[in-house]
């Protein structure tokens, strides 16, 4: 409810003037969407090695929880991309389609309650025997100095640098490209028209990538392991890192696209390898998984937000 409140709210009036009121009015809004998001999130991810029944099983179901995640993000732009195509009077993207904006942001905030919905109602059953248990019994015997303080363990701390490191390199391209795009076209007065329709599918083709390398991901398992996965995703991260260095030609758009696709394969591999090895660090040591991720998801918000800070700054 949160989530769906706080994300409705951004869109919900049309601001002329920005004053400190406002400015306050955003803070509370997006306060509480992040508050929501991270407890949906932690929730979500501690289910996977409660319910698994291996590593294996526990890569399978990161992998398919990742692969809908890119469904969902591949929904938001296909729906960005038809209602900015409906009544195009001018092919820019500026104030005068703020309720453009709005009908989109309630067309997903519906989405996402419904989806909500079917998730509860798919929870009602119980789990199988099968399933083994998140922790072992707690005998003094059965708990080391490491379980007891896992703050401690230095491979915790590993995984959430790699963890934050994939999301890092996830957000900063979802908040950038869109404003790339814009700037892209800026310096090419020919091809202004075509950045309404850049703008959704670029992003798109990025989660499509991603969503095919997610689901070729769900049969990786005795072929590569995790670090291998997260390895290869970060090679092709600095690939496209470089060629965005290098600089993209105004006059054609397939350089572009081929960053996009790159950009998906990485974020698709890291993102889905450091969530296995992170439900693996869980399962293996026996922690609480909500205290995990609650760690890990912490580490990337605060580093995320840090770094956008700081590059609006430079």
């Amino acid at each position: 409810m949160a989530v769906a409140l706080g994300f409705s709210l951004i869109f919900s009036k049309k601001f002329i003037d920005v004053d400190s009121d406002i400015l306050m009015f955003y803070m509370l809004d997006i306060t509480l969407f992040q508050i929501g998001w991270a407890i949906v999130q932690i929730s979500h991810l501690s289910l996977i090695p409660e319910i698994s029944q291996s590593h294996a099983h526990s890569s399978d179901l990161t992998a398919i929880r990742y692969t809908a995640s890119v469904c969902c993000n591949m929904t938001v732009y296909l729906v960005t991309l038809l209602i900015l195509k409906q009544n195009v009077e001018s092919q820019a993207v500026g104030p005068a389609d703020f309720y453009k904006f709005k009908e989109i942001a309630l067309i997903i905030t519906f989405i996402g309650i419904m989806s909500c919905m079917l998730f509860y109602c798919g929870l009602l059953g119980r789990y199988g025997d099968g399933y083994e248990t998140l922790r072992e019994p707690e005998d003094v015997n059965n708990l080391n100095d490491n379980n007891r303080h896992f703050m401690k363990s230095v491979v915790m701390y590993t995984v959430a640098l790699m963890y934050m490191a994939s999301r890092l390199f996830t957000i900063l391209n979802l908040i950038y490209i869109p404003l790339y795009i814009d700037e892209r076209s800026t310096t090419d007065q020919t091809r202004i028209d075509e950045v309404r329709e850049t703008i959704a599918t670029v992003p798109l083709v990025s989660y499509i990538a991603s969503f095919l390398t997610s689901i070729l991901l769900k049969y990786k398992n005795g072929i590569c392991n995790d670090k291998m996965i997260y390895a290869i995703g970060t090679t092709f991260g600095l690939l496209s890192s470089i060629l965005i260095g290098i600089g993209v030609p105004t006059t054609s758009d397939t350089e572009l696209y081929v960053i996009a696709a790159l950009i998906g394969i990485s974020g698709s591999s890291t993102m889905v390898a450091s969530l296995c090895l992170t439900a693996n660090f869980v399962k293996t040591n026996g922690h609480g998984g909500g205290m995990i991720y609650s760690l890990v998801t912490f580490t990337d918000k605060l580093i995320s937000g840090a770094v956008v800070l700081l590059v609006q700054n430079m």
